[in-house]
Order: structure tokens, then C-alpha cells, then sequence
């Protein structure tokens, strides 16, 4: 990664894993579930800019699948796809620049779940029947962070 890259990430994760652990301190967690709910609708509005702007045409996990891929490589992520079909994906994320960030600032593991409301968002935006969870997290003392799509139970 860039050095200029790296140096946004590491202000970017400053600036973002400060704030959340203030507003978590001082407001709690009601308003941690506050800026979920809002992330989570601008994550709506992402996923259909994305669609358009990657011209996807899979509305299914393949789709989610092609907007996640520009951002791991846009930072040159290490990644493992373990399953993609139409209606399941699974990611494992190993050195993700934000997870390994956070963790060295001792940042509180809602940092990560808040952001990852935008996935769950760009899913929604592209199939409401499909689902977006995170079943493996860095901040939770994981090796590496895993995103699972799948169908609604």
C-alpha cells in the first residue's frame, strides 16, 4: 500500500475510532444503535450508486460480491473467497487496514459495526431476501474477519 494511502488510513482510523469511542462513552449505547440505523440507510444509497457505477446486474450475492471486490482491491486487501453462488458468499479478510488499525488503538469493536451497516445496506439495496452478517472479527480476537451473504432464514 501507498504510503499516502497508508497515512489517510491511519488519520482516518484515528479520527473515526476516537469519535465512536467518545460517542459511546458519553452518549452509550443507545447512540452507537443511532448511527448503525443511519449508516445503514446511507448504505442503501451506496449500494445503488454502486450498481450504477459498476454496472452490476447480479441482484444476489454475486452482485455484493463485485462492489466488495473494487474496495479489497482498491487497497490491495488479502482476501480468501471460501463460497460465491447466487444466493451465498462468504469473505474472510485477513490484515484489513481499518480491523488492524482499530485494534492497535484499542478501539471498542462497535467501530467495525457500525461501518459494516454500509455492507449491510449495499446487500439490502440489492436483495431484500438476502441477509449480511459478520461471523468473524479481528476486534472480537479473531484471526481475520469474515462476511457472510446469505438467504434470509
Amino acid at each position: 500500500m501507498s504510503e499516502k494511502v497508508g497515512y489517510a488510513l491511519d488519520l482516518y482510523t484515528l479520527l473515526y475510532g476516537l469519535s465512536i469511542k467518545t460517542i459511546k462513552e458519553k452518549y452509550g449505547q443507545e447512540a452507537i444503535e443511532t448511527l448503525r440505523k443511519i449508516f445503514f440507510e446511507r448504505g442503501k444509497e451506496l449500494g445503488k450508486q454502486e450498481i450504477k457505477r459498476l454496472n452490476v446486474k447480479d441482484m444476489n450475492a454475486k452482485g455484493y460480491h463485485i462492489i466488495v471486490k473494487a474496495a479489497l482491491d482498491s487497497f490491495n486487501i488479502k482476501h480468501k473467497i471460501v463460497e460465491l453462488s447466487e444466493e451465498k458468499y462468504i469473505l474472510q479478510i485477513f490484515e484489513c487496514p481499518h480491523g488492524v488499525r482499530f485494534k492497535n488503538l484499542g478501539a471498542p469493536p462497535e467501530v467495525c459495526d457500525i461501518l459494516l451497516e454500509l455492507d449491510r445496506g449495499i446487500v439490502e439495496r440489492l436483495n431484500p431476501k438476502l441477509e449480511f452478517k459478520l461471523t468473524k472479527h479481528i476486534l472480537r480476537g479473531d484471526n481475520y474477519c469474515e462476511y457472510v451473504v446469505k438467504r434470509k432464514s
